[in-house]
């Protein structure tokens, strides 16, 4: 057998362990209720998730240390940026998403009018580890792992209050996929480097290029909350059944 029969082998193996070994996006429902007889919200407002700077870690390779340092940034400062940046990549996915159904989604804060007949997606990043993209790269199969959790909740207002709808924890991760130590030349002929990267800008669009493996991740976990809520609005009758089975 000749050596380019046994390079296109390597790398198919590695394309092979590469899905094996991608991402995971976990999305575990807490609670449901039935609101039979609710008629279609006029507008989903969504706020922005909450985030504690304490609850971030920031990427720990030795690289990214350095130039932390030569910055000269708070550290409290650079863990909101990363904070606000995945809140945002999840606010603006759910917001995509919920437009597609053909609601009316609004962007929210704290100060925001509650428009009457309106539903609310409000949540929480739990954690963020960043990891360290270094051995996440370099080593991989876990090593360097980034991570995270939030929770998400869809409400009713009422005279008495918001009534829970439905409620997820949520927790995605970068997986176990092969580092550039197995991948190595053979990988690198059969363009698995390459394919992977443009398979990750395709199915998430080159404006939707997010900076840290956290943000990523919440816009992960942001299309897959979307995928229940579908399925949820379906079966109160405010979308097209159609539309949840996409």
């Amino acid at each position: 057998m000749s050596l380019n029969y046994f390079i296109k082998l390597a790398g198919t193996c590695t394309i092979v362990l590469l899905m094996a070994g991608c991402a995971k996006t976990n999305i575990q429902k807490t609670s449901e209720f039935d609101m039979s007889g609710m008629p279609k919200p006029t507008a989903v407002l969504i706020y922005n998730f909450s985030i504690n700077p304490q609850a971030v870690q920031q990427n720990s390779s030795p690289l990214s240390r350095i130039a932390r340092s030569f910055e000269n940034d708070n550290e409290t400062v650079e863990k909101l940026k990363l904070g606000n940046e995945v809140a945002e990549a999840m606010t603006k996915e759910l917001t995509q998403k919920i437009l597609e159904m053909g609601l009316n989604p609004q962007r929210a804060d704290q100060n925001s009018p509650i428009v009457p007949g309106s539903i609310l997606i409000t949540g929480q990043i739990v954690k963020i580890d960043e990891g360290n993209s270094i051995r996440r790269n370099v080593i991989g199969f876990g090593a360097g792992q980034s991570s995270l959790d939030a929770t998400i909740s869809v409400l009713a207002p009422s005279s008495s209050g918001n009534k829970e709808l439905i409620t997820f924890n949520a927790h995605g991760d970068s997986g176990e996929k092969p580092g550039a130590l197995v991948m190595g030349p053979a990988g690198a002929a059969a363009g698995a480097g390459a394919a992977a990267t443009a398979a990750v800008n395709v199915a998430k669009g080159a404006a939707n290029a997010y900076k840290s493996a956290s943000a990523t991740q919440a816009a992960d976990i942001a299309e897959k909350i979307a995928t229940e809520l579908a399925q949820y609005f379906a079966k109160e009758g405010w979308i097209d059944s159609d539309l949840a089975k996409k």
